[in-house]
């Protein structure tokens, strides 16, 4: 019967992650190009880190690398072919992560079992952040174990062998994720300090010396490139999400706010993060009302360890801190933190649902969890099929493939979005970076343009402009006179500085392209 469940939780999990593809087959999520570039690229050179110098505005690879190297060590045909899959694989290991702890804290209990499998399974940001290749799955997966080896020790009164398991889970995170790394250490000083277990406390410096050995003195570098993205978000976070044009000092007039902005002013700014807060993991804020039957109504019924419901309630308290307090907002956009939550609150709930003292109250709370869930997904997949900022569609791969075959030449992308595609399937370089070390580079045109479009045609050598329609003003499209334009659909690409191999072009398989001049 177990057996079953669990087949049946993964082949559930597997489907709804992989929707996604199978709706866009052309490609989907932002990210997953970049890494797909930085591990062929390494697989190819066998240089660390590998150089990248289709992304212009990159000063240096200092992103933690035990995700690329690991992936690096897989077979070149499975990577090409499945790579899309990658972090879907990633996510049913976390799943599978998941149904072992819920039998050991149940005894094997099938329920226990079947309602956290489908607590996890359901959870939107588990379907939504998992289309593209990513090191926050995997970091998440080495947290998840680490505070389940915590779990042991605490039971058993582990030995150092124990602990310096710990450690190493410690230094790989720090090597993987820098979002997941502030999470790690904020769950490890909350929890030392409030057990006054301070050898929790001490895995702060330990994970960092850890870091350092075992990537021979690299993490110096990622700890550099840390800080430098942390310093730049301090000064831009309010144009996370923004529109580069409208929002820009140049082309704006300071009352305009892109609708899917992250931090909106006012009232409208409160309501966005508490709709995608609890819209992305509804489950895991359901599971923290359970403090309430913690603290106020104690139950010999409640076989789970308080533990776990502070390691559910510091997350969401670090998704809320970086999402409401303006000096914290430079680490990272606060809903992503519960992305980290989705283990523990798909346990709390299947064990609060068999053992809870009050049954009907117990229903009632699982299926709410479980039905706002599935609502977000819902949610997710239409939003999905409106957006095509996040996805590769036919029209969109015939004009890169066209941009591919012209002549060489810096492509810049309104939305940026499309940045990170257009150098992987084009092979033409590309204004843009944010990767790994020299955020300043490129601080004049991102999150928003700070310089007239001309000025950046001209600093920067751009040859080609890709966007698509309702991206550009009116006052962008006159600085634009006289160049070349091709459209496909409702994407549009400006050659800005024509050679001869720049002539409107019919390639053999492809649509026609709509050409005018400008």
């Amino acid at each position: 019967m177990i057996a079953g469940i669990v087949v049946g939780v993964l082949l559930l999990a597997y489907v709804l992650r992989s929707l996604p593809s199978w709706l866009s087959p052309q490609g989907v999520g932002v990210d997953h190009w970049f890494w797909k570039a930085y591990i062929e690229t390494y697989r190819r050179d066998r240089r660390f880190p590998p150089e990248l110098p289709q992304y212009v505005l990159d000063e240096a690879q200092w992103y933690p690398p035990f995700f690329p190297m690991l992936l690096a060590r897989l077979p070149a045909a499975f990577f090409d072919r499945w790579s899309h899959l990658v972090a879907v694989m990633i996510d049913l290991a976390r799943l599978l992560l998941l149904l072992g702890v819920a039998a050991w804290q149940s005894d094997g209990s099938p329920t226990v079992i079947l309602v956290a499998g489908l607590v996890y399974a359901t959870t939107p940001i588990q379907v939504s952040y998992n289309i593209q290749l990513n090191p926050r799955g995997l970091a998440a997966l080495m947290l998840d174990a680490l505070l389940m080896a915590m779990l042991y020790m605490f039971y058993t009164e582990g030995s150092w062998p124990l602990w310096s398991v710990i450690v190493v889970l410690g230094g790989l995170i720090l090597l993987t994720h820098k979002m997941t790394t502030q999470l790690f250490w904020f769950i490890a000083l909350g929890t030392g300090i409030l057990y006054q277990r301070w050898q929790l406390v001490a895995l702060i410096p330990a994970s960092i010396i850890a870091a350092l050995v075992m990537s021979r003195g690299f993490y110096w570098k990622v700890l550099i490139a840390h800080w430098d993205i942390v310093s730049f978000w301090d000064r831009n976070w309010r144009w996370i999400g923004a529109d580069p044009i409208r929002e820009s000092t140049v082309y704006g007039d300071g009352t305009y706010e892109r609708p899917a902005k992250l931090h909106k002013s006012g009232f409208r700014g409160v309501t966005w993060h508490l709709f995608i807060l609890f819209g992305f993991n509804p489950a895991a804020w359901v599971s923290c009302l359970l403090i309430y039957e913690r603290v106020f109504v104690p139950s010999p019924f409640l076989i789970y360890p308080t533990y776990l419901l502070l390691w559910l309630l510091l997350p969401c308290a670090f998704a809320l801190l970086t999402s409401f307090v303006p000096r914290l907002k430079c680490l990272g956009a606060g809903y992503l933190y519960v992305y980290n939550t989705s283990l523990v609150c798909s346990l709390l709930l299947a064990l609060t649902y068999r053992y809870t003292r009050s049954p009907g109250f117990s229903t009632a709370f699982m299926v709410v969890a479980l039905g706002l869930n599935v609502l977000g997904l819902v949610v997710y997949f239409r939003e999905f099929l409106s957006n095509k900022r996040t996805r590769v569609d036919q029209a969109l791969e015939r004009l890169i493939a066209q941009l591919g075959r012209r002549s060489r030449g810096v492509v810049m992308c309104i939305p940026t979005n499309f940045h990170e595609v257009v150098a992987y399937k084009s092979g033409q370089p590309v204004l843009w970076g944010a990767h790994g070390y020299g955020f300043k580079r490129f601080e004049p045109i991102w999150p928003r343009l700070q310089l007239p479009l001309t000025e950046i045609i001209a600093r920067y050598h751009v040859r080609y402009l890709l966007t698509m329609d309702g991206m550009l003003t009116p006052a962008v499209e006159a600085e634009l006179a006289g160049a070349t334009l091709f459209s496909e659909g409702e994407y549009r690409l400006y050659c800005l500085d024509p050679a001869p191999g720049d002539l409107p072009d019919h390639g053999v398989g492809q649509s026609p392209s709509i050409t005018r001049h400008v």
